[in-house]
């Protein structure tokens, strides 16, 4: 990909759409663009990295493996979405492992770079700042609903955490669903039909419709 299409790729993501003209150039210059096949690994709690990483395409998840080798998802990210925050500026340890759910590309800038751009434009240290609030808040209520709620509850406070005007489109697979609420696919298409025919939800192809959200 040249330059000037990368820089059209990035202009609208949250994290650059601040950026004037000569940043956006500057980024697409020295950035690199990453590729991974679908469920390949690109991260691993043994393997370092530095730099920050931006998903242009496809989907990859974060998660952590039990030492009975059971998986426990903790996100899934999009396109335009930064992740591996934890090693933008520190040693690279990654405190988990990520793999690509689709064929993907990421865009790759490295350490050197990124500081000196946010020395530059301090907003976009503000911008990580707001994403990382976002993922810490996002993860307490994760241990919440895993450790306190019980699976249907767990599962609403999923979809209430993602809908819009009550409307969840699931653009993952069921397997990886139950992976983050922490039940089998089979115990979560039993919980999504007792939902359904308690009038909590409506299925609507890949959509969740949200019935009784004060419920």
């Amino acid at each position: 990909m040249q330059p000037i299409d990368l820089k059209n790729e990035i202009s609208a993501f949250p994290i650059f759409e601040r950026l004037d003209d000569a940043q956006l150039d500057r980024i697409a210059s020295h950035a690199e663009v990453l590729r991974f096949p679908k469920k390949s690994m690109f991260f691993s709690e043994d393997n370092s990295s530095q730099g920050l990483h931006v998903l242009l395409t496809g989907q990859v998840k974060l998660f952590r493996l039990a030492e009975d080798g059971k998986e426990q998802t903790i996100f899934v990210f999009g396109p335009g979405e930064p992740f591996c925050l934890c090693s933008t500026f520190s040693d690279g340890k990654l405190p988990a492992n990520l793999g690509a759910l689709e064929d993907s590309r990421i865009l790759f800038i490295p350490p050197r770079e990124y500081e000196r751009l946010v020395r530059e434009d301090p907003s976009i240290l503000l911008t990580m700042m707001r994403v990382m609030s976002r993922r810490l808040k996002d993860a307490m209520d994760m241990i919440d609903s895993l450790s306190l709620k019980q699976v249907p509850s767990r599962l609403m406070a999923y979809f209430e955490s993602r809908h819009q005007n009550g409307r969840v489109t699931l653009d993952l697979s069921q397997r990886e669903l139950a992976k983050i609420i922490g039940i089998t696919p089979e115990a979560l298409s039993r919980t999504l039909r007792k939902m359904a025919d308690n009038g909590d939800i409506r299925m609507d192809g890949n959509d969740i419709v949200l019935l009784d959200m004060e419920g």
